[in-house]
């Protein structure tokens, strides 16, 4: 072989193994990306299931619509199963047994039919059952399904059940309780599935619960806390970045230590603080304004000027942050100085260069800031659980829990509340994310 075929083959060789090797990268990156859209697809799709369907096992991803109907005195008629039950025969004995559907089950290797044969024995398998810790070889005799007639059929079909039958029995003690449930043939029974998006659910969902009031109030919270922090941390920023005087660093160095202070160690004073606020400002002024129930127009409830259930209370907390500082600040640090020099050459103090120079070269760090801000208010929960014992004051992340009960939750109306919740966040990501991009493009660049 020429040097040349050897040099070709070498070259096809690599592109090969190139190609290979991008082609692993983007498998990977595809799984990795599906492990995290896929919760977001499974919560899109439950809150679009019926009731049933959100809770049935084992669980399906496309919304489906069960309808069962039967077959009575020639009628296609809506109805509810309520319960299945079989007569089945044991092969080790020969007796006769009714048993519940669901404790029959399947011994045979799952290569093995549904009808197959026992071998040596020659009689069709229907099942096993269970009893006393060992299966037991059955034959299904007969199947029977327990039925309640619903829909416009439920007052039009009437069937009596056999004399001395354990309906009949039901049905003279409690007529009215037992009037539209039959004793139907099991193959007369049939279950048909489709696909069946419940868009109602969201409307249901937002009108079960004020959704409307609680929009305002994250919208409120979010806003705030988010222009509240951004300004604070840029105005502590730029005094770290620029400013001069004596103990800055070690200043600055115990302001970043509070990153590593848990917040729930935080938690119980700060709410014991903001809870006895209206009591010590209603003694210093000598008022009961404080503590009192303001009212918008007479009708709307917001809450009180401080303390539990008020807007201070829940934004107060969120107005400051290390984090924020330590960003900005290493963005402030790598401006050029000299444009900051020309502005005071022209007579600007601290504050004008503060926002005629600083601010608006740092839009990036801001935009980045802002939005993880505004994202990390909207989604809290915590806080807002403790201060807020008022319906009309409640956040959407708290407001959601209602769905969730001792005894059940509503699934359906828990993902569809979910989505309502989590569309403004989606937003805001989508606008925000080429800040993100950007900021990683100034950060990679060395002049």
């Amino acid at each position: 072989m020429s040097d040349t075929a050897r040099k070709d083959k070498t070259i096809r060789r690599r592109r090969r193994v190139k190609k290979l090797r991008l082609f692993v990268r983007y498998l990977v990156l595809t799984l990795v990306g599906l492990t995290m859209i896929l919760p977001f697809l499974w919560m899109l799709g439950t809150s679009l299931k019926t009731r049933e369907a959100a809770v049935e096992i084992p669980p399906t991803w496309v919304p489906q619509r069960k309808e069962v109907w039967a077959d009575i005195d020639g009628r296609k008629v809506s109805v509810r199963v309520l319960m299945r039950t079989a007569t089945v025969r044991r092969l080790d004995t020969g007796e006769t047994v009714d048993v519940l559907e669901e404790s029959l089950h399947d011994l045979r290797p799952w290569w093995k039919t549904w009808r197959d044969e026992i071998p040596g024995a020659n009689i069709p398998i229907d099942g096993s059952l269970r009893d006393h810790e060992r299966d037991v070889p059955v034959e299904v005799v007969k199947r029977t399904a327990r039925v309640r007639v619903i829909g416009e059929d439920a007052d039009t079909v009437h069937v009596e059940p056999p004399v001395g039958s354990e309906l009949a029995r039901l049905r003279a003690e409690n007529p009215e309780r037992w009037k539209n449930i039959l004793d139907l043939p099991g193959q007369n029974v049939t279950t048909e599935s489709r696909v069946s998006l419940e868009w109602t659910n969201y409307p249901k969902t937002w009108n079960k619960l004020p959704f409307d009031r609680a929009y305002i109030n994250t919208i409120i919270l979010a806003v705030t806390i988010t222009f509240g922090q951004v300004f604070t941390s840029s105005l502590a920023a730029f005094a770290f970045a620029r400013l001069r005087f004596p103990g800055r660093d070690k200043l600055f160095f115990g302001y970043l230590a509070t990153m590593m202070i848990p917040g729930a160690v935080t938690l119980i004073p700060v709410y014991v603080l903001f809870m006895k606020m209206p009591e010590w400002l209603n003694w210093i002024f000598g008022t009961t304004w404080f503590t009192r129930d303001i009212y918008f127009l007479s009708r709307y409830y917001v809450g009180r000027l401080v303390g539990g259930n008020s807007y201070f209370a829940l934004i107060a907390p969120g107005l400051f942050s290390a984090y924020g500082t330590f960003l900005l600040r290493q963005f402030f640090m790598g401006l050029p100085q000299e444009l900051e020099d020309a502005a005071r050459i022209d007579g600007c103090g601290n504050l004008r260069i503060w926002w005629h120079v600083t601010l608006p070269l740092s839009k990036v760090a801001l935009a980045t800031l802002a939005t993880f801000t505004f994202m990390g208010a909207w989604k809290a929960f915590m806080w807002p659980l403790l201060i807020i014992n008022r319906e009309e004051m409640l956040p959407l992340q708290v407001l959601l829990q209602r769905f969730r009960g001792q005894h059940g939750s509503e699934y359906t109306l828990l993902m569809a509340g979910s989505i309502i919740v989590l569309v403004p966040l989606l937003i805001v990501f989508l606008l925000g994310q080429r800040y993100f991009v950007k900021g990683i493009q100034l950060g990679g660049v060395k002049g």
